[in-house]
């Protein structure tokens, strides 16, 4: 039996490494999938926005000597605009724009408010922070006025803050941080379909359409031990380049500078191991998920379109993961993918695995590889199925 088996697999094995659409895809996923990456958090990143102060334009500056002097002393740049009416842009260089009315300086002697309008331009991660900045500051401002006013009334400004709340994130992740793992994992999770589909296509589908599946099945070998040796063909693809994919990503992410990175790794000698595990139980999975669709494909082209349909699965799994996890049911953190999404993002983002989500990722895929060789063998063992063109 494993002298048939290891004939199948290196047979198999031999003509698929003959495929240049095979090596090509693996090359592809693997190299150019880590470079998309590193560029999409180059744009992700913040703009050094440490090392330039935000710069707010204030019309009517003249007015309010206090409120210019408190911006600088907070790190704002602060310069002059002539702006009275509602702006469709900000001024040039500027972060931020404050109109006070002409009544300002009137109006805060008197103890009255002053209607103050802020202009923001929040279409990018960095100007929306440098825009909070001067919220912040006209804020501080705010408290910093009302406090010399009770001052002055003998009235302690402690009064005005009944309640000192201390806020405790009990998250494991943070959201960025669970997002962009999510999204880093959904990947890892594409890896295997990628990497395995070509070779599952031809090691069914084409043989079908070539018309040499009939005589391979004459051989004097069981149906199940062919189909074994074709699936191990297909999952040694799927996990080989998934774990190139994931090795050269890993390597790529520690020479791009960590602070354009959106994300802190915290991955473990330990738990690169239990991914490479979990990683390996997955590709048999999707190796097997592959062969199931591919038996059904008369021709190598119509196995294209089924398989377009199967790699539309993990894609869908993955985005319903990260914006929809708070209204799936907890039962779909037990489901293939699913478990495999979560259980890699607490391995590589919190450096400490869910042990039962874990368990379960692996015994799901495990479960999923055999429903999915008992029916391609089961397909391949009929008669029908050859027969039909």
């Amino acid at each position: 039996m494993n002298r048939l088996f290891k004939v199948v697999y290196r047979k198999e094995m031999k003509d698929m490494l003959r495929d240049k659409r095979a090596v090509l895809a693996i090359a592809s996923y693997a190299f150019g999938v880590p470079l998309l990456m590193a560029f999409v958090f180059f744009l992700m990143a913040d703009d050094k926005g440490a090392e330039v102060r935000t710069s707010v334009a204030v019309a009517g500056l003249e007015q309010a000597p206090g409120l210019v002097a408190y911006f600088e002393r907070e790190g704002l740049e602060v310069t002059a605009s002539t702006i009275a009416d509602e702006p469709k842009t900000l001024p040039s260089s500027s972060d931020a724009l404050v109109i006070l009315p002409e009544d300002f300086a009137e109006k805060l002697e008197d103890g009255q408010p002053a209607q103050v309008q802020l202009y923001v331009d929040d279409r990018s991660r960095t100007q929306a922070e440098r825009g909070g900045e001067v919220r912040d500051a006209l804020n501080g401002y705010m408290m910093h006025v009302a406090s010399a006013r009770l001052i002055a009334r003998g009235v302690p400004p402690i009064l005005m803050q009944p309640l000192a709340v201390n806020t405790s994130d009990l998250a494991p992740s943070s959201f960025i941080n669970k997002m962009l793992g999510n999204s880093l994992m959904l990947i890892f999770m594409l890896a295997p379909f990628v990497m395995g589909m070509s070779v599952a296509l031809d090691a069914l589908a084409g043989e079908r359409e070539r018309q040499s599946l009939q005589s391979l099945m004459a051989q004097p070998i069981a149906t199940g031990m062919l189909v074994a040796g074709k699936w191990a063909m297909v999952a040694s693809f799927a996990f080989g380049g998934t774990l190139l994919a994931v090795t050269v990503d890993l390597i790529l992410l520690q020479f791009v500078p960590a602070d354009l990175l959106p994300f802190k790794l915290q991955l473990t000698a330990g738990g690169f191991a239990l991914a490479v595990l979990e990683l390996a139980v997955l590709s048999m999975f999707v190796a097997s998920a592959l062969l199931a669709v591919s038996i059904h494909a008369k021709s190598f082209k119509e196995g294209q379109t089924y398989m377009s349909m199967l790699m539309m699965a993990p894609v869908i799994v993955g985005y319903v993961k990260m914006y929809g996890e708070s209204k799936l049911p907890e039962v779909a953190n037990y489901l293939p993918i699913f478990a495999d999404v979560e259980s890699m993002a607490r391995i590589f983002f919190d450096g400490a695995p869910n042990v039962t989500v874990t368990l379960s990722a692996l015994g799901s895929s495990l479960v999923g590889t055999a429903i999915c060789l008992w029916l391609t063998t089961r397909r391949l063992s009929s008669e029908q199925m050859l027969s039909e063109t």
